[in-house]
């Protein structure tokens, strides 16, 4: 019989029966599935409508589905049903491994993001400024995967592992930098550090001090062998751009970090593969956060 599991109701709220509000990294509990398949049950609902689902847009989907996420093979010939498709879907995120859920969701949210820049196009999203109109399908499943405290976010379209917030709004900031060369190495390290089947950490440090590098190159316009972190932070300083000592000092440090033995200045690097995940998130969001503290105030 199903039990009340309602996250600031009474019972709650008042620490009687208290819902979990710790991060869920690697197990996910079973209040927490069954919001995950609410989610995606909820998401075709508001895409898909009462549309029936032999609609070759929709069949497509349920293609998708079997063919590409699970492998399994597809009969062109046949119709697929919801109840059929959604109880393969329903069953991975209820009883699977958490990685096994989050390749799922991820890959459900990106087909449907891509069918609603397609179908709807302006209503959806702007391709002459890349920004959607309102809130689009990442954020509207950020909001999900946030209220029932799991340790992941979508950044820039990818489930990426993350546990607080102002982390979470720095990478991105930074990611929706101007530069293309800045935001391809944020990128990079993003996927590196996201990637569930085989992590990179070690490069993903590698892309994000590069991130850095890549503005201040940049901003001074010193490229080559003359472009180290210290000399292109000088140069900036030299071209008026007033940076904190104790701030500049703590980044040259991290700097350090990254070409000691245990850090990974130069992919390949004799120590590179003792990185952690705690120490590459750390360098995504420090280094994040230092190019967002850079533009600001270059800008001015």
């Amino acid at each position: 019989m199903a039990k009340v599991s309602k996250r600031g109701g009474f019972s709650d709220r008042n620490k009687i029966k208290p819902e979990n509000t710790e991060i869920q990294l690697k197990e996910f509990d079973k209040r927490t599935r069954v919001q995950l398949q609410n989610m995606i049950s909820q998401f075709y609902k508001d895409i898909y409508g009462n549309t029936y689902c032999g609609k070759e847009y929709i069949q497509k989907f349920f293609r998708y589905v079997i063919g590409t996420i699970y492998s399994e093979p597809v009969d062109t010939s046949r119709t697929y049903y919801d109840d059929e498709v959604f109880k393969i879907i329903n069953n991975t995120i209820q009883e699977d491994d958490y990685d096994d859920v989050l390749t799922l969701i991820e890959a459900i949210i990106q087909y449907w993001d891509s069918y609603l820049i397609d179908v709807r196009g302006y209503d959806y999203y702007n391709a002459y400024d890349n920004s959607y109109r309102s809130c689009s399908i990442y954020e509207i499943a950020n909001s999900y995967l946030q209220r029932e405290y799991v340790g992941y976010r979508f950044i820039d379209e990818q489930l990426t592992p993350i546990s607080d917030d102002y982390e979470l709004e720095a990478v991105k900031q930074a990611l929706d930098n101007p530069y293309s060369p800045v935001y391809e190495h944020l990128s990079k390290a993003n996927k590196l550090l996201g990637d569930r089947t085989s992590p990179d950490y070690e490069n993903s440090i590698k892309e994000s001090i590069s991130a850095v590098e890549a503005l201040c190159e940049i901003l001074t316009g010193i490229t080559g062998k003359e472009a180290s972190l210290g000399k292109l932070l000088k140069k900036l300083e030299d071209n008026g751009v007033v940076i904190h000592a104790g701030l500049k000092a703590a980044f040259n440090m991290l700097y350090g970090y990254t070409s000691d033995a245990n850090g990974i200045r130069h992919a390949g690097n004799i120590g590179g593969s003792s990185s952690t995940f705690e120490e590459a998130k750390f360098m995504l969001v420090s280094c994040s956060a230092f190019v967002n503290y850079l533009i600001a105030v270059s800008a001015k």
